[in-house]
């Protein structure tokens, strides 16, 4: 370091903070709740802190300077969170066996004008009609929109709330032989469950919706005073966390294969994510491309909607659909396929 110039002395320091704060990102899943109002933040940022690492070891590496395997070593630590963030190409097996399953958070049918057109909610109904997949599963979905999902007949619908009842819908072409709700406690959010017929197999389908933000804009909790959004950030992932237990032990005491999607309202490199991946594949990094982006948030990619199955469940194929606009999520769909017995 004695032989450095002032200026890649200050360009070192930068890269430790930044290798620093990939490491804290690395961790943040895994640490008790009261730190994650800080370190769940990074998660928001994860794609540029890799990305900065990534620009810090090419330019050592030019240089040919040893500091080069300060962002390397983070980087290859974060391998599953990278792989989490980016798929360079998606599998595209064709198995006529497999089903087709969509998850698609929409935002109320747009029933408060986010969208400044008519008929938003048609458009959605006729675009799932196009699609037709097997297994629909919506989050923020209300009964007094107008749309049409006959096509499907049987059904697992939840609503919430006293002014507009809204919740949580599974959709299905294949017979539903139980159902139930796990009725989060003091929220609008929840989960709900389906025990779906495939054949001789049986499939419990899980749509969640794990507890929100309840912010109109991402960038109010900037304008908010630092406190109050550490408060309202630390309460949020707490229930987040809890839900995502409630979920994961209601797992664990079915003797189905298991199916977990909808909107986790937070990132693969969160503890609501890790809670309810155990023993479960990302259908999105088995055979997802790109960067998978789920939900509009200005200059950040956030992926937050899911598909988990169980490991003995293939994923052949996976699609974020992200030229439809009709909500401020983008639904996705994966082609599955169960393991042959």
């Amino acid at each position: 370091m004695k032989n450095l110039s002032f200026v890649k002395k200050i360009i070192l320091g930068l890269n430790y903070i930044a290798a620093l704060l990939l490491f804290l990102a690395f961790i943040a899943p895994y640490m008790p709740v009261g730190f994650l109002s800080v370190l769940s933040l990074l998660s928001l940022v994860f794609p540029y802190i890799a990305l900065i690492n990534l620009l810090f070891v090419i330019y050592w590496l030019l240089q040919f300077k040893k500091y080069m395997f300060i962002s390397l070593l983070i980087l290859l630590i974060n391998y599953g969170n990278i792989q989490a963030t980016f798929q360079w190409e998606g599998a595209h097996r064709e198995v006529p066996k497999g089903f087709e399953l969509m998850s698609y958070n929409v935002r109320l049918f747009n029933a408060y004008k986010w969208i400044k057109r008519k008929g938003v909610d048609v458009d959605i109904s006729n675009y799932i009609k196009d699609q037709n997949p097997d297994i629909l599963c919506l989050q923020e979905f209300r009964v007094d929109a107008k749309t049409n999902f006959d096509q499907y007949p049987y059904r697992q619908v939840i609503l919430k709330g006293k002014k507009r009842k809204a919740g949580l819908a599974i959709f299905s072409k294949n017979k539903i032989i139980d159902k139930g709700s796990l009725d989060f406690k003091d929220t609008y959010n929840n989960a709900i469950w389906a025990d779906i017929l495939f054949g001789n197999d049986t499939i419990r389908i899980y749509n969640i919706h794990l507890q929100s933000y309840k912010i109109v804009h991402p960038e109010d909790l900037m304008s908010e005073n630092k406190s109050e959004v550490s408060l309202k950030l630390r309460r949020v992932f707490d229930r987040q966390q809890t839900q995502a237990r409630l979920v994961s032990k209601h797992i664990e005491k079915t003797r189905y294969k298991t199916i977990v999607a909808g909107d986790f309202n937070n990132t693969a490199f969160s503890a609501p994510y890790r809670i309810l991946k155990d023993q479960k594949n990302d259908a999105f990094v088995e055979a997802g491309q790109g960067f998978g982006i789920t939900w509009k948030y200005k200059f950040v990619p956030l992926r937050i909607d899911f598909i988990l199955p169980d490991k003995q469940i293939d994923v052949l194929q996976f699609e974020t659909l992200n030229y439809v606009n009709f909500s401020d999520h983008y639904p996705i769909k994966a082609l599955l396929q169960v393991h042959p017995q």
